[in-house]
């Protein structure tokens, strides 16, 4: 759909006029598109197509930015009232746009990964009521979705490639096939102990992807989190685990120093060894899977491979994702 189709449609749902949009590059989310958009009053937003996620993506960052303003883009409501709305399939969302700097462009100071800290900690207690109760999804430990796909890029590169592009996924994915089968049974295995305890840390609504990237320090200087499609109701280690042992961030590891930044001003919390297995294992095959298939689909683009490719290689390197999800895999 082109910036005049979309413009079109939220003409028609929200009370903007005048919208010119261009197209946001960046991200890996393959179920959504962005775009900026700037109305006849100058005013900015952020223009969401999506047919992943939920309407939690725009009901939780709702509820934290009226909780403390600034600290996530606050949607702008349709001429209905509601916070999105549902298009052939998709979801339409329109949001305010935070101008600022990204955590990937410029890393935390002190005073940034306490301020994470504060931000993330403000997200956990939010109340569960209300809009968000309602369509907030609670976490089932079911690793199913990500664990199919990999099974099925896994078997895909079981044939000899002749593209070049799929050779050089095979020739990355063959050496660590065994470690990343190994993750594969450890995180079900997790997953079906975790399902059947009784003494889980409590449900928080957490953002589920608060990787450096979807945090911007606002031209106001104040610390927002960005991009809650992820968003659920599962126990604090599901946001935890971007932060301790290290974050996912290969080449943006946390250091110890500022882990104890972050966990003085975030509170204390008795973390689960079990939860951060898992998760770190369910992000493993997630992030596998998912840049894999973007390599292997005829449809992507020569330069949306070369990306994907970088970022497994990411994943594979000494301080990437799959060493962070074998570690602890095999405790008792």
């Amino acid at each position: 759909m082109d910036p005049t189709q979309v413009g079109r449609v939220v003409g028609e749902h929200y009370a903007l006029e005048g919208l010119e949009l261009a197209p946001v590059d960046g991200g890996a989310d393959l179920a959504a598109t962005l775009w900026k958009a700037v109305d006849a009053r100058g005013r900015r937003f952020a223009v969401k197509w999506s047919t992943g996620g939920s309407p939690a993506g725009t009901v939780l960052p709702a509820a934290l930015a009226a909780a403390r303003p600034g600290s996530a883009p606050a949607p702008v409501p349709a001429r209905d009232g509601s916070l999105w709305t549902d298009i052939g399939g998709a979801r339409l969302s329109v949001t305010e746009w935070l101008d600022g700097t990204s955590g990937f462009d410029a890393p935390l100071d002190e005073r940034g990964w306490r301020a994470f800290g504060h931000l993330l900690a403000d997200l956990h207690t939010l109340p569960v009521e209300g809009g968000v109760r309602a369509v907030l999804p609670r976490e089932a430990f079911d690793p199913t979705r990500w664990a199919d796909q990999f099974e099925r890029v896994d078997a895909e590169l079981d044939a000899v490639p002749s593209e070049k592009k799929v050779r050089r996924l095979a020739e990355l994915w063959h050496p660590h096939r065994a470690e990343l089968r190994e993750v594969h049974q450890h995180t079900h295995s997790f997953a079906e102990r975790l399902r059947s305890r009784g003494d889980l840390p409590r449900y928080v609504p957490c953002h589920g992807d608060p990787h450096l990237g979807n945090l911007v320090l606002t031209d106001g200087g104040r610390l927002a989190l960005l991009d809650f499609d992820d968003a659920v109701l599962a126990p604090p280690e599901r946001d935890l685990m971007f932060v301790l042992g290290g974050g996912v961030l290969a080449d943006l590891a946390a250091s110890d120093e500022q882990q104890r930044w972050f966990m003085e001003s975030y509170g204390t919390h008795a973390v689960d060894a079990d939860l951060l297995v898992y998760y770190r294992g369910l992000r493993l095959l997630e992030d596998t899977s998912e840049l894999a298939t973007i390599v292997l689909a005829p449809s992507s683009t020569e330069d949306d491979r070369d990306e994907a490719l970088g970022h497994l290689t990411n994943v594979f390197s000494p301080t990437g994702m799959l060493v962070q999800a074998r570690s602890g895999t095999h405790r008792p």
